[in-house]
């Protein structure tokens, strides 16, 4: 099912947490939702709220001694023009990734968000936080760090593995302060009726514990799960 950039814009509406209450709604099972793993990913700026785009892919690997840098035979756009935007960058570290060297920060932010590419996301560090949060160019990460070493980037727009998920190019990813989940692109168009129904029977809940003083066989009925 081809999705719209209008469903992408939609989507970047609901928190993460709200994707994953729909995706559950939808028939996935918990252990079916693939969230990246949050010891090895996390949100580099919260204030930036929430990224939602596109996957453009890379295999890179970081190192600090050795000759230069190899890049793969693409164009200065590093694949990025190949998916439609709203893009965000995925990019799996084969190298030293728990080391100090740095994937990108505030150059190749600047390069990624000129071509609607407006968050990434890599198993390794990122450096120039405050830039790239100027930028609102939002990362997720491994943490931060100084840079200071030899990026290869090895493969452009073929599937990579971070934080346990595999995406491929052009698959959803959606990000905020909580993590980053990849969303199945024929369930993307229901995702918001099916949030908004579950938000409707949270809203039921929370106006039972609003009435004072609590009527717990109305929380009883009101916590009953509803198609």
């Amino acid at each position: 099912m081809l999705v719209t950039r209008e469903t992408i814009d939609r989507l970047r509406e609901f928190s993460t947490p709200d994707i994953l209450n729909g995706l559950k709604r939808l028939g996935v099972k918990p252990a079916d939702l693939e969230v990246m793993d949050r010891d090895i990913v996390g949100c580099m700026a919260p204030e930036l709220g929430v990224s939602c785009g596109f996957a453009v892919t890379r295999k890179m690997a970081t190192r600090r001694e050795g000759g230069p840098g190899k890049m793969a035979d693409v164009g200065p756009d590093q694949g990025l023009l190949d998916v439609d935007g709203p893009r965000f960058l995925v990019v799996e570290n084969n190298g030293e990734w728990e080391g100090p060297v740095c994937v990108w920060g505030e150059v190749t932010s600047n390069i990624h968000t000129a071509l609607d590419c407006h968050a990434g996301v890599t198993n390794g560090p990122v450096r120039d936080l405050p830039e790239m949060a100027e930028l609102c160019f939002q990362a997720f990460a491994n943490g931060a760090g100084a840079g200071g070493g030899i990026v290869d980037l090895l493969e452009v727009n073929t599937p990579v593995t971070v934080g346990g998920v595999t995406v491929r190019p052009g698959d959803i990813i959606h990000g905020d302060c909580h993590g980053v989940v990849r969303i199945p692109s024929d369930l993307a168009e229901k995702l918001p009726e099916s949030i908004a129904a579950h938000k409707a029977w949270e809203e039921g809940i929370f106006e039972v514990c609003r009435t004072k003083p609590l009527d717990l066989e109305a929380l009883a009925a009101a916590m009953k799960p509803k198609a």
